[in-house]
């Protein structure tokens, strides 16, 4: 009987050391991951990519295009304007949600659009939070103000002396994007548009490049795998981020600076992406 008891008190002893090991682990992985998680959600990479096009004129061979996507309003207090300050871009170009459709203030919109104006001339197309959000008209006087250009479903030229590139922006829409529109083959087409599509559908419009977010780059990346889930497209999205190229057209996917629904990201940072075209 005495040796029951005690045979008894050791196996529970042995449970309650493996119960406060495993305690420890989780702990220590809890601590290792939160820093990696802040940083990786606040340490912006900048993605570097170069566009080829025969029907891009010499006077616009090197022309560089920074791209923001998804920045859901936030604070980065302003090392994202510091980074771009060293890129010294020709055109910024931002492709919706620029707020969240949750934000109550646009406090910090407002002071990251009056400092990039000073950078360089700024493109816009709308998202899902701004046509969800209820401060989207505030926001439109927010970008009348600064000068921000606002494409909505139209187009506009872009000159450096007597040559230009045209550059078209789509208004976010619950609905499939319009390809009855026909862009020039004569000229190099830039495309704006929140939600990413197959290179295949803006072929259709004669687009070269075309600039989309909204996805998130999966939000979670897996090593070997890539995104987890992006809106509309569900897991193991296709379209999350990166180069994506048919024919003539190339779209790039920019995986965003804030997050929407998920609080974190993980694999993934944020990311401010840069475009130099050639001839």
């Amino acid at each position: 009987m005495a040796f029951m008891m005690e045979f008894n008190g050791l196996q529970k002893n042995r449970k309650y050391k493996k119960i406060i090991k495993s305690i420890l682990i989780i702990t220590t992985i809890i601590v290792l991951l939160v820093p990696l998680i802040l940083w990786g959600n606040n340490s912006i990479v900048i993605t570097k990519y170069e566009k080829y096009s025969s029907d891009l004129s010499d006077t616009f061979d090197g022309y560089t295009i920074v791209h923001l996507s998804d920045l859901h309003g936030k604070n980065y207090k302003g090392r994202g304007v510091t980074k771009l300050s060293t890129l010294n871009p020709d055109i910024i170009v931002i492709t919706g949600d620029l707020i969240d459709k949750n934000d109550k203030s646009l406090d910090v919109t407002e002071e990251f659009i009056r400092r990039i104006i000073n950078i360089s001339k700024v493109y816009f197309v709308s998202g899902n939070h701004e046509n969800l959000s209820d401060q989207y008209p505030a926001l439109l006087q927010i970008l009348d103000k600064y000068d921000v250009t606002v494409l909505e479903n139209n187009k506009q030229e872009i000159f450096i002396k007597d040559e230009s590139i045209t550059i078209y922006g789509y208004s976010d829409t619950e609905y499939e994007i319009d390809t009855d529109i026909s862009l020039s083959k004569d000229n190099f087409n830039l495309v704006l548009c929140h939600k990413p599509y197959a290179p295949e559908l803006f072929n259709t419009i004669n687009a070269d490049l075309v600039l989309c977010g909204h996805a998130h780059g999966g939000q979670i990346r897996l090593p070997f795998i890539g995104g987890l889930i992006a809106p509309d497209q569900g897991l193991f999205p296709k379209y999350s981020e990166g180069m994506h190229n048919f024919s003539d057209t190339s779209v790039i996917i920019n995986r965003g600076l804030g997050n929407s629904i998920f609080p974190f990201r993980l694999f993934n940072r944020p990311e401010i992406v840069v475009i130099t075209l050639h001839k």
